[in-house]
């Protein structure tokens, strides 16, 4: 029988693209859309038959979005290892919606998923009983510990974050602005508290935590109003991610204040843009590809019955501080 790989290969997109245009994501053009339900038709493929023939093997993966790198990446390491093993993904997405992410739950559900992967999600625990009650196992990214029997993948947001807070001391920046994520996920929370715990500890080094959010017109609003309020106070700005940054770079030059000359700029990702942009980004490097592939490989152990049904498995994957040229040593 066809399989969607056999779909995205006439069609000349990726697995995620025909996903989504199966799955009635919004953010598909009309043209991909069309080329996609074409060659769905011409090659005879139907939803839930896999080469096999002989089961479903479909995987729930939900994600915020897919506006940027991160979570793109993540569906893609998901995606290569579900497609090594036979099972398709079903992609959804909430954007950071928790009414959203239950509905899309209640979907899975339905739908009878052998597995589901999250991403990032919170307060949702209560969500999430009933698949366990179904026996269908549940992999998370991007979480905190929970009571749930959930094997988590993730980083060490709290240690990263301290890294780049280390090296601003150390090439010399002691007040510095740090932009925060959104509060409520753990990742944002670990990061600021690193920053915070490193200040308390550095008599000397200053930190000016305000709200900010992950997009890039969230960094640049937050740069803008924070500098009409306070002024230039700091010498360096932690973002929480990479497109912040960017946000907050714009905000900076629009005031004529250069970086790095005048305002050093971390960020947090290593995004694709970041070493073609000027000055070239300082950024820590999370393994976002590794991050899906071992999160898929977790779950499908646990479909195929590989692993104790009692243990609770938590990944922790090494990050990197990419140095560049957005942040300058001063006296």
């Amino acid at each position: 029988m066809p399989t969607i790989r056999d779909v995205a290969k006439m069609c000349g997109y990726s697995i995620a693209t025909v996903s989504r245009v199966l799955n009635g994501c919004e953010n598909v053009s009309e043209e991909t859309r069309n080329k996609v339900l074409k060659a769905i038709k011409e090659i005879n493929y139907r939803r839930g038959e896999n080469i096999k023939g002989s089961s479903y093997r479909v995987v729930g993966v939900l994600v915020p979005d897919l506006k940027a790198d991160y979570y793109g990446m993540i569906a893609e390491g998901i995606e290569e290892s579900l497609i090594i093993n036979s099972y398709e993904m079903f992609l959804s997405t909430y954007r950071h919606s928790l009414k959203k992410e239950k509905e899309a739950l209640d979907e899975f559900f339905a739908r009878k998923v052998d597995g589901i992967i999250l991403c990032t999600t919170y307060n949702d625990d209560e969500f999430l009983e009933k698949f366990f009650e179904a026996g269908i196992p549940v992999v998370a990214v991007d979480r905190e510990k929970s009571d749930l029997k959930i094997d988590i993948v993730s980083i060490n947001n709290y240690s990263s974050s301290l890294e780049t807070a280390k090296y601003l001391y150390k090439m010399g920046h002691r007040k510095v602005l740090y932009v925060e994520g959104m509060i409520e996920i753990y990742s944002a929370r670990e990061r600021k508290k690193a920053y915070i715990d490193f200040s308390s500890k550095k008599n000397d080094f200053e930190v000016f935590s305000l709200p900010g959010g992950f997009s890039v017109e969230e960094g640049y609003e937050a740069i803008k109003k924070y500098l009409e309020r306070d002024g230039k106070n700091f010498t360096a700005i932690s973002f929480p991610n990479d497109w912040t940054a960017l946000g907050g770079i714009k905000a900076l030059k629009q005031a004529a204040i250069n970086c790095p000359e005048d305002v050093s700029v971390v960020g947090f990702d290593d995004a694709t843009f970041s070493k073609y942009i000027h000055p070239s980004l300082t950024t820590v490097k999370q393994p976002t590809y590794e991050m899906g592939l071992n999160a898929a490989k977790l779950l499908i152990e646990r479909i195929e019955g590989k692993i104790e049904s009692k243990t609770k498995r938590r990944m922790i994957l090494p990050t990197k501080l990419i140095l560049r040229d957005s942040v300058k040593k001063i006296d």
